[in-house]
């Protein structure tokens, strides 16, 4: 008979989420990967940001509108394991069961604006005197002090990276900066900060038995993903610039053109004997014997050129050919993949980052899991992101203690919302594909996973 599965590490934990689009939902949903029962707040009159990226295929549909909500894959991505509470936090109802919920929950997760939250009556004081012990963890954009100047500004993550000179580094030198506009890097950045700070708030508590208010900045955060060049400035007051894909350690490094559609491969240099490899690789043509590109101070000097010869050869061939050939004989290389390509990739695949489990709307759905295994308590989630309001009811009985009547006196003042079109399940486009990227699954699992 196997032994038991250990619990989790935050097993028993509770945390109340009040949230939108990324930094506080990702933190909120590590902490549900090891074990934390997290309470995700919302209403339909306001719902999360990642609600409203809805999908195309059910935009447009009459019969879906009542769910159209639930159809954004930010949904389970950003939910994963997560239960879902809507209540109206601006309705004097509402603000009552969310304060009865603070009063049985460890952690206030919040990633809204300091006035925003402060004018709903959840600031840190008022969320205190329900939870003397809690461990408060506020991200907003430039942090909770009402003196800086910063305070009443709005921010998130796509425009916190060009405010702080981020954005300014992406792109080629001679053309203007290209941003990252398809992720928001300060958006994560910000939830690891707010991770560590939940444990290292938990683990003074379990010292001390007293709460924490943790206040995380994400426009000091993002600030923190820059500090070499902000050191580097200060020592010689060089302001770096632009490079492209080239790095300072390199000779040559790029993103070369591969054979096919928009196909590319990325090669890094790093040393003369990984030069001469190359070169024998690409059949020693003239230029890999060229004086001129001998050592790595030669190439730095020549980099433009080298590229267009490297690229000249790479062009007849597929990225996956040279990489394999050039792996082999040590340089580093690889090809550049797109999404669709990541998640058939055998090493994402074989340490299962992608994960598939139940969904209410969706019989099964995919997010992404977490990049730390733990040996003898890994992660885990039983569910994918839930329906807008699907946990309502259950947890206002069992864990605020309202009666069936009270609940439903809430909901009628549309204080509370519970699930729309629960019965309705519907399929994902790619459902049928997710057997071909994740080890294990059938598609007879599409209900029980």
């Amino acid at each position: 008979m196997s032994e038991p599965a250990a619990p989790l590490p935050l097993a028993g934990l509770r945390v109340f989420e009040l949230s939108i689009a990324i930094a506080a939902p990702n933190c909120g949903r590590y902490l549900a990967h090891y074990g934390a029962e997290v309470f995700k707040v919302e209403s339909p009159k306001n719902p999360d940001v990642a609600r409203l990226f809805a999908s195309s295929w059910a935009r447009g549909r009459p019969e879906l509108a009542p769910v159209l909500l639930d159809t954004s894959p930010y949904c389970s991505e950003m939910s994963a394991g997560k239960l879902s509470i809507a209540l109206d936090l601006k309705h004097p109802r509402g603000l009552e069961a969310g304060r009865m919920l603070i009063a049985a929950c460890d952690i206030f997760l919040t990633n809204y604006s300091a006035p925003a939250v402060r004018a709903l009556g959840l600031d840190y004081e008022a969320v205190r005197a329900v939870r003397p012990d809690i461990v408060y963890v506020a991200l907003p954009g430039f942090g909770s002090d009402p003196s800086l100047p910063y305070y009443n500004y709005l921010a998130w993550g796509p425009n916190q990276a060009p405010l702080v000179g981020l954005d300014n580094l992406t792109g080629f030198p001679d053309q203007p900066p290209c941003g990252v506009a398809a992720i928001a890097p300060p958006d994560y950045c910000s939830s690891l900060h707010g991770t560590v700070a939940v444990l290292a708030a938990l683990e003074h508590r379990d010292a001390t038995g007293e709460g924490t208010f943790v206040d995380v900045s994400q426009f000091e955060a993002t600030v923190a993903l820059l500090g070499p060049y902000v050191f580097e400035h200060s020592l010689t007051g060089r302001v770096q610039d632009r490079t492209g894909n080239r790095g300072p350690g390199a000779a040559p490094e790029g993103v070369y053109p591969s054979r096919g559609d928009d196909a590319w491969l990325a090669i890094t240099v790093t040393d003369d004997a990984e030069w001469a490899a190359l070169g024998r690789v690409a059949g020693s043509p003239a230029w890999a014997a060229d004086v001129r590109f001998a050592t790595h101070d030669a190439r730095l000097k020549h980099l433009d050129e080298i590229d267009e010869l490297l690229a000249a050869w790479t062009a007849a061939y597929t990225a996956s050919e040279l990489a394999a050939w050039l792996q082999e004989a040590g340089v580093p290389a690889y090809p550049v993949l797109d999404n669709f390509s990541l998640v058939a990739d055998p090493q994402v695949r074989d340490r299962r980052f992608y994960q598939v489990r139940r969904s209410s709307r969706f019989g099964r759905d995919l997010f992404t899991g977490h990049p730390m295994h733990f040996s003898e308590t890994p992660g885990d989630v039983d569910r994918a992101g839930p329906i807008l309001g699907e946990d309502t009811e259950p947890v206002l009985r069992d864990v605020c203690g309202y009666g069936d009547d009270e609940i439903a006196s809430l909901i009628e003042a549309q204080a509370a919302f519970g699930p729309p079109r629960p019965e309705l399940v519907l399929t994902r486009p790619y459902d049928g594909d997710l057997p071909a990227f994740i080890p294990g699954l059938g598609r007879e699992d599409r209900r029980n996973r």
